[in-house]
């Protein structure tokens, strides 16, 4: 009788077992139907090591992955805007994300590479937004600063933090709207730091005294500033004309929440940018279709990365009007994509 009863105990317990392995879903991946691509080798770049875009890469890499176990999928950090752009001229990179407006990049570039058509070498296309960049111009409570406009009109000396790339150029253009160039105003004292003003060493710098002000741009919040415990501001871009000027090369009007930062009392109108994934034009067709298809399969990698969701039918329509603006197409097939899903007509 003991005998029968732990044989029975030993069949309920297997059965049990069974029920529950059958319930939980398997740890291993699933294999790829046999429509799609197999073996594929993808390389995505983002910007730099520790950065948001890497972060944000990577989460689309690792959602290409879970969808694909056996595609080989390369996520790695370039190392600054230099770098970016020579994987992209030299046919490195599959898909990225953007760093700055395509209008401002080609404008940067062009003159750095003289002997090619940039446009051309660098040329991408639209698959899905990842990220807003707000624009943050920051002064220094001790410039006594409450707009850009004063920084022309009293040709202060001050010193400002910019990349040497698009954050230099969107400057200028601000400069330039106000009645001035960079180099007068570097003639009447305005000097330039070196420097991403969005990052770690911008804070540093703004609360040593190494810069006065400085801009560029990011997601909101900015990790940098979440910590700041000196006296700074955030200049208004709020004149209908810059807004205008701004918009027809990419940006759109957006507002930096008060208490996005300690120091953030009220809310600050600026503009922003649609940071995308893009593709490489010699990628094919299908392999663009399946990797939005994992993107949007695996919304919560993505959304880990980045907690300001852009998977949406109204970010897709609102994207796709911007993209417009910008002079960059969707790709077909992302098109094709979010047609087949309902999303657009």
């Amino acid at each position: 009788m003991k005998f029968k009863r732990l044989a029975l105990a030993a069949v309920g317990m297997v059965l049990a077992l069974a029920l529950l392995l059958t319930a939980c879903p398997s740890s291993s991946p699933a294999t790829p139907p046999d429509d799609r691509p197999h073996n594929v080798e993808l390389t995505l770049y983002g910007f730099r090591a520790g950065a948001a875009q890497q972060f944000r890469t990577d989460a689309v890499a690792e959602a290409i992955r879970v969808e694909y176990p056996d595609w080989k999928v390369n996520s790695l950090a370039a190392g600054g805007e230099a770098q970016v752009i020579s994987k992209r001229i030299s046919g490195e990179t599959d898909f990225y994300l953007t760093p700055y407006l395509r209008k401002l990049e080609i404008e940067v570039q062009t003159p750095l590479h003289p002997e090619i058509d940039i446009e051309q070498a660098t040329a991408y296309s639209l698959l899905v937004p990842t990220s807003d960049s707000y624009v943050h111009f920051f002064a220094a409570g001790r410039t006594g600063l409450s707009s850009i406009r004063e920084i022309v009109d009293r040709k202060l000396p001050l010193t400002v933090g910019v990349g040497p790339g698009g954050s230099t150029l969107l400057f200028s253009k601000i400069l330039e709207y106000y009645g001035a160039s960079l180099e007068e105003a570097e003639a009447w004292g305005l000097k330039r730091e070196n420097l991403i003003i969005v990052m770690q060493e911008g804070a540093e710098a703004l609360q040593s005294g190494r810069v006065d002000i400085g801009i560029s741009w990011t997601q909101i919040p900015s990790q940098a500033y979440m910590g700041v415990n000196f006296d700074l501001d955030i200049l208004p871009i709020d004149d209908p004309g810059l807004v205008q000027m701004l918009e027809d090369i990419g940006f759109y009007e957006a507002t930096i929440p008060a208490d996005t930062y300690p120091f953030l009392t009220e809310d600050v109108p600026t503009v922003a940018q649609l940071e995308f994934l893009v593709v490489s034009p010699y990628v094919a067709d299908d392999i663009v279709y399946c990797v939005l298809e994992a993107v949007f399969n695996h919304q919560e990698i993505l959304e880990a990365a980045n907690a300001s969701s852009h998977l949406t039918p109204e970010a897709i329509a609102e994207s796709i009007t911007i993209g417009g603006r910008m002079g960059v197409p969707f790709h077909p097939e992302a098109l094709r994509f979010y047609r087949d899903i309902g999303w657009i007509e």
